[in-house]
């Protein structure tokens, strides 16, 4: 593969009798096509994560044009409730993905009916001709985001873009600009490992791969001069809806000035990012790495949470790139906005959960213990700590041995339930004091910052001596599997220092 394609810029392709979706569960190890000639099997493909982002545009149409193709009759009113239930169906396998608003292009398509020819074959046709018009309009936004990136361009991004991000690395070679990605890993299924890393280390494309949690660690630094996400929906008012981690790196961006960019379409109807219900996935997708438990021992204390998204509000977005222009979000509501639309985007919540960050010695689990009672909590929130696993294969099992009831999240699930209301207090284990702050594993600073900007406690304490019999060193392994395809760089990550400034109240 060559830096002027990637498998994923179209990885749905249409081929006659049916169509073909790239199986990106398979990616890296290997390429492998699902073929479709049935609707229940490109359900299937959506439900089970074997294609998102793009590849769903591609697979609803696709699914609508081979409705279409098999339709014989002549009246289009039962095509057109066939599709309508399409619609639903796609909609009640991922109800966070704009399903509703594409099946709102389709049934445009029987407004414009000639008044002869075959209903399904014109309708099948339209299907597929708006996919192509869709990927040539990628091509044209990723040759817009790379006109605003600086040069160099040191883009830190998250999850993954569907090849566009390979088509912004060319268009910033034709313009003569140096381009560089630092990807998250994006846990639980991985797709900055998997895809975004792979696909740009395949084309050439300077890359190196961090943990979810060390997002903060990097733009301390200073080594990301842009951020670039995609928007699995975009509302009028300029909120994005993307997979969940997306909003802690948009609050730290705007925290230490590095800009951030959202590559977004049309949004329709959709007034503001909280009219989205936000997909929670099952617990075991979470629990689970290639067949294994994350957390030794089945105990019915241990509960996890895995919201699929999460909203970012457009007040922490520099601009908005879409398929026909560039826009701030003030520019983007007065373009797209009807009405002035709700600004609230949280519900305040008395909070489920006491999160704890880092790792207590043996004698501090009973005062973590006696904090979930004061709080009235739920749950000790642990997030899995990478990229060592200290909470999920350290902490976790300590907190069970002594019957506390436990939730496991990944680490770029800490923000959304920041921003919902759902932590009542942060206990942050640290491991040295310095003159500028305490030291914590990486994520600390990440983990503090977020408790500060959404107002809740943080009380410190001294951790455990950590050694080093982990499985994994760095973000190269997971559970001690490799996770980094062929050409990835690791990029350094450390301990991190808190200022205290974040600490006061």
């Amino acid at each position: 593969m060559s830096a002027l394609e990637s498998p994923l810029f179209e990885p749905v392709h249409w081929q006659g009798a049916g169509f073909e979706i790239l199986d990106e569960i398979q990616i890296p190890e290997k390429i492998e096509y699902i073929q479709v000639t049935e609707v229940a099997q490109a359900l299937d493909a959506v439900r089970e994560m074997k294609t998102r982002a793009y590849g769903q545009v591609l697979t609803f149409l696709y699914s609508a044009a081979l409705v279409a193709q098999q339709y014989q009759g002549k009246d289009p009113a039962p095509l057109r409730e066939r599709l309508a239930h399409l619609t639903q169906q796609f909609c009640d396998v991922r109800p966070t993905f704009d399903f509703r608003g594409l099946g709102g292009y389709v049934a445009e398509f029987f407004e414009k009916l000639p008044v002869s020819g075959s209903v399904g074959e014109i309708v099948a046709r339209q299907a597929r001709e708006f996919g192509a018009q869709i990927t040539r309009a990628r091509s044209a936004r990723a040759q817009r985001a790379a006109t605003v990136l600086p040069n160099p361009a040191r883009v830190l991004t998250h999850c993954n873009v569907s090849g566009e991000l390979v088509a912004v690395a060319r268009y910033c070679k034709e313009m003569g600009k140096e381009f560089s990605v630092i990807a998250t890993e994006t846990r639980p299924y991985l797709q900055g490992a998997r895809l975004t890393a792979w696909e740009l280390a395949q084309a050439g494309v300077s890359v190196s791969l961090i943990p979810d949690c060390a997002v903060a660690q990097v733009m301390a630094r200073g080594e990301a001069n842009a951020v670039i996400v995609g928007a699995d929906r975009a509302a009028q008012n300029g909120d994005v809806i993307n997979k969940v981690g997306t909003y802690p790196i948009a609050r730290l961006a705007r925290e230490y000035g590095v800009p951030f960019y959202a590559l977004v379409q049309d949004p329709r109807s959709l007034e503001c990012g909280s009219d989205v219900p936000i997909e929670e996935r099952p617990a075991h997708e979470l629990l689970t790495f290639q067949g294994q438990p994350l957390v030794a021992g089945a105990n019915s204390l241990l509960k996890a949470r895995y919201p699929s998204f999460d909203l970012t509000p457009g007040e922490f977005i520099t601009q908005l790139i879409g398929f026909d222009d560039l826009y701030t979000p003030e520019s983007f509501r007065q373009r797209y906005q009807a009405k002035t639309a709700n600004a609230e985007h949280r519900v305040a919540s008395d909070g489920k959960y006491v999160l704890l960050y880092g790792v207590p010695p043996q004698n501090q689990y009973a005062f973590v213990v006696s904090a979930l009672k004061a709080e009235h909590a739920e749950s000790i929130l642990v997030p899995e700590m990478r990229p060592q696993l200290w909470g999920a294969q350290v902490v976790t099992r300590e907190l069970l041995e002594r019957n506390t009831p436990t939730t496991l999240i990944s680490d770029n699930m800490l923000g959304t339930l920041f921003a919902h209301g759902e932590i009542k207090k942060l206990c942050f284990f640290y491991n040295d004091l310095v003159e500028k702050g305490p030291i914590g594993i990486c994520g600390s600073l990440l983990a503090v910052q977020l408790a500060h900007l959404h107002g809740v406690p943080v009380e410190l304490f001294s951790g455990a001596p950590l050694n080093s019999s982990s499985a994994d060193k760095d973000v190269s392994t997971f559970m001690g599997k490799p996770i980094s395809p062929a050409g990835v760089a690791i990029h350094p990550v450390e301990d991190e220092v808190v200022p205290w400034a974040l600490l006061k109240s």
